[in-house]
């Protein structure tokens, strides 16, 4: 029997708490969303424990936003197109609201390439930096994009006083799944933020001196060294908005 097939059989046995099945509940979520949805339509008891905000919270819900087009408003890439919901948008909104993390990191993308509303996106961006460091990367690429250098300064150096160096490869790693997450948004590439672009130069952050030698060199592959691929990256992402 599996978890899920547990707590429907317990759902009508009303000597179990609430509280107990939540715990449960939220044991089947950290692992997988979809293992949720037989008790959303076992009845009213078992809808109003998983969507409880301490269920939902860390709930697994990375297959979840693999396809923007499941749970983003428009239920399309096209933001200008048939204003429907995705077919997951309402449970998505559930966990947006019980703030959790992979929820707001895809609606904060979602927000600045849809919406074009780049103080939307850094709004929630920013719940969960500095503690996450792809929120925390991604702040700091956003707001060098926008022209913030101050702010972007200071989130890079929330990121190295809390998770990695700049120039390390998991740094690296968390830029590249950045990219493909905005890659997942169909971006519009109208090199928006270009005259605003700026690298931070406080904080003790500075732009690396190798970046122009090593873009010139690499050219269309963009395999440029680590100690300047971050200002590569946001350079790449400020094309791609």
């Amino acid at each position: 029997m599996t978890s899920s097939e547990y707590l429907i059989s317990k759902m009508v046995n009303p000597t179990i708490s609430d509280d107990l099945l939540a715990m449960i509940a939220k044991k089947v979520a950290d692992k997988s969303w979809l293992d949720l949805k037989p008790l959303i339509r076992s009845g009213t008891r078992g809808r109003d424990i998983v969507y409880r905000p301490n269920v939902l919270k860390d709930a697994n819900i990375y297959s979840l936003c693999r396809v923007p087009d499941d749970f983003q408003v428009g239920g399309g890439h096209n933001p200008t197109g048939p204003q429907g919901e995705g077919r997951n948008r309402p449970f998505f909104k559930r966990c947006l609201l019980a703030n959790n993390p992979t929820a707001v990191y895809n609606e904060a993308i979602r927000v600045l390439i849809h919406e074009t509303d780049i103080n939307g996106a850094l709004k929630l961006m920013q719940r969960h930096a500095p503690v996450r460091a792809d929120a925390t990367i991604a702040c700091a690429i956003i707001f060098i994009c926008a022209g913030y250098d101050y702010m972007g300064g200071l989130f890079l150096d929330l990121y190295t006083r809390n998770h990695h160096p700049l120039d390390s490869d998991f740094t690296r790693d968390l830029c590249e799944e950045f990219l493909e997450e905005i890659n997942k948004f169909n971006p519009p590439y109208n090199n928006t933020y270009a005259r605003s672009f700026c690298y931070p130069s406080s904080h003790g952050i500075k732009m690396p001196q190798c970046a122009y030698h090593c873009f010139m060199v690499s050219g269309a592959y963009q395999n440029v060294c680590n100690k300047c691929y971050l200002w590569s990256c946001a350079r790449r992402i400020s094309r791609m908005l």
